[in-house]
């Protein structure tokens, strides 16, 4: 689900760069990928998908920039921020598609002068970090990144009389700030060339074992009184020219919301809708436009599931108040959670931007056991270590104790939100109304859309 808007949030959140005084030969890329290997990164860890897997990815490489004195460590570190950025376009566009998860490490930085070049200087750096791969390569894998960052996307450019196209990147979002998402040198009339705009980086990479059966903690989604509580936050697709409520509305994200509604009332809930006095009191406000919510009930044995469905804007630069204070009490409070709509490119629910936006602090129970689905684009990327650390304990490091996360790893069409959905609905009815459990595994088979669909966190998870 793709989205023109927001800036590039940094990555520096999760960049750990490490620069060392010492000018240093670097070793054999076979020497590093042993050494790497055999380190502290490879902890043991397991990964859900159906047809990917994750990788350490290893590289060494370097960045060019322009600057009339040596560059400061700042300047260093934002110029391999942005070089790295740019991994997602050519990744996701490539043959065997790809996707990094953002936990990269950056080591052994070393800057000098480009020879015979005045006013550039050449930033190596040592690359480790993880991605999600189509299952198919398993000791190397090849990326493009941009020679020069700060001047790839006018490079991109073309000009034929008055007009400027950018031929190297979406034709619908083609703005500079939008480029390292959706750049691919390989489209038709792109300008780039190899060696002079960009490089194809020979990467090293090791396959994380595959989890070959996990399953959800079923029993622990129940609170004491046996209801399981799910939110369901469809964010909608154009909100301009397009109708606040579902039912009326013919954005792509009512479709979702009629088609989910439709199943669960066919499924035996019973609904009833949100007075604007019950919206008004969990957002703080009087806002005069307000999303619609919609409540659905069943009782399955023992259990009681209340599934709570969300329609409205989710966008940082739309009229998202009212979301943010309903994705707060999701993550907060809910058993499961499902976001269905854009990712913002990482910020619509970015939780440092949300709370400096709405003066709340986000504050998720490390004691409660929780399933966080988030059905946009690339959310393996943007929304994974953020949740699993805001989770973490002195006892949970990690996060992944008391969290599941299911994600996508490439670009996610609006029109498959409802059956993705409803297959892990479905999967908790099943378990309440019969003790029958689906496990990760076939979940994965059934939800993945080809978008590098997987499972993290479920390391931790019952095996039988």
């Amino acid at each position: 689900m793709k989205s023109s808007v927001f800036k590039l949030l940094p990555f520096l959140s999760l960049l750990q760069l490490s620069c060392s005084p010492d000018i240093q030969s670097p070793p054999a890329p076979e020497e590093v990928l042993e050494a790497t290997l055999a380190g502290p990164s490879v902890e043991e860890r397991f990964y859900t998908a159906k047809d990917s897997r994750e990788a350490l990815l290893v590289f060494d490489h370097e960045v060019e920039i322009a600057s009339q004195r040596t560059p400061g460590k700042q300047r260093v570190e934002e110029a391999i921020d942005a070089q790295i950025w740019h991994l997602f376009g050519p990744m996701a566009a490539a043959q065997i598609p790809a996707v990094p998860k953002g936990d990269h490490q950056i080591t052994r930085i070393q800057v000098s002068p480009k020879a015979g070049a005045r006013g550039r200087y050449i930033i190596r750096y040592h690359h480790e970090g993880t991605i999600v791969v189509q299952r198919g390569p398993r000791t190397r894998y090849k990326v493009i990144l941009p020679m020069n960052p700060d001047e790839i996307y006018q490079a991109g450019s073309v000009r034929r009389g008055g007009t400027v196209t950018y031929p190297c990147t979406d034709e619908h979002y083609s703005d500079e700030e939008d480029f390292w998402y959706f750049w691919n040198p390989a489209q038709p009339g792109c300008p780039l060339l190899q060696g002079r705009d960009y490089r194809v980086v020979e990467a090293f990479i090791r396959p994380i074992p595959v989890m070959t059966r996990s399953y959800p903690e079923y029993e622990r989604l129940a609170d004491p009184n046996g209801t399981i509580s799910i939110h369901v936050l469809i964010g909608m697709d154009e909100p301009e020219g397009n109708k606040p409520h579902p039912s009326t509305s013919r954005d792509i994200g009512a479709e979702t919301f009629r088609s989910l509604k439709q199943k669960l009332l066919q499924g035996g809930f019973s609904s009833r809708q949100w007075s604007r006095a019950e919206i008004t009191a969990l957002i703080q406000s009087r806002a005069r436009k307000l999303p619609y919510i919609e409540e659905f009930t069943k009782r399955s044995g023992n259990h009681a599931l209340v599934i709570r469905l969300f329609f409205g804007e989710t966008g940082i630069d739309e009229n998202s108040r009212a979301f943010h204070y309903f994705f707060k009490d999701a993550i907060e409070n809910a058993s499961v959670v499902i976001y269905d709509g854009h990712s913002g490119l990482g910020g619509y629910l970015d939780l440092p931007t949300l709370e400096a936006q709405n003066g709340f602090r986000i504050r998720l129970n490390p004691r409660k056991y929780q399933i966080y689905f988030f059905n946009s684009c690339s959310s393996y990327s943007y929304y994974n270590s953020m949740f699993f650390a805001r989770k973490s304990s002195p006892s949970d490091r990690r996060g992944t104790k008391n969290l599941d996360i299911l994600t996508t790893g490439l670009a996610t069409s609006f029109d498959v939100g409802h059956e993705t959905n409803l297959v892990l609905i479905q999967a908790i009815d099943h378990w309440a109304s019969s003790g029958g459990r689906v496990s990760y595994q076939e979940l994965a088979s059934e939800i993945d859309s080809e978008n590098l669909f997987g499972v993290n966190g479920d390391e931790d998870n019952p095996r039988r």
